[in-house]
């Protein structure tokens, strides 16, 4: 992997880090943290699922001559 590819994982990797330590240090009960999370994580599944399939299905049509 180059050098900017691990640098940006690493980003994000931060970046879900930080939100996750904040939402668990928020003033919120814990039942509604933990609703928020959920549902929250079940967006970003749907959202990566998305993203992949559709490179996915578009590769299916590349075809090398």
């Amino acid at each position: 992997m180059k050098s900017s590819g691990k640098i940006f994982l690493t980003f994000l990797g931060g970046a879900a880090a930080g939100a996750l330590a904040g939402m668990l240090l928020a003033p919120e009960s814990g039942k509604k943290t933990r609703e928020s999370l959920s549902k929250k994580a079940t967006d970003l599944k749907k959202n990566l699922e998305d993203s992949i399939r559709i490179p996915i299905s578009r590769s299916k049509n590349f075809t090398l001559y």
